[in-house]
């Protein structure tokens, strides 16, 4: 499963945000995460439905801040099939 980051370097509440997503990523190694900086890529988030940051996409679900760990994980589970979590 892939995970979505829509992002700016100019953003304070992506802090919060990125550090969730590099804890979960330290945590589950297998989970891939592709950032978007929306400053650099406006045609991708204008074409995602982007209208703020930061938007993290787990599947069909779009959260506009760190999302609660354990429903990550259970998104995770459920979509990938993680045995560990």
């Amino acid at each position: 499963m892939k995970i979505t980051y829509y992002k700016s370097v100019i953003c304070p509440r992506c802090i919060p945000t990125s550090r969730f997503l590099k804890n979960l990523k330290k945590s589950y190694p297998d989970v891939e995460i592709e950032e978007i900086e929306i400053l650099k890529n406006m045609k991708i988030a204008r074409r995602a439905g982007i209208h703020s940051i930061p938007v993290i996409e787990i599947g069909e679900r779009r959260y506009t801040e760190a999302p609660p760990m354990d429903e990550v994980l259970e998104l995770l589970k459920r979509e990938r099939k993680f045995p560990a979590l």
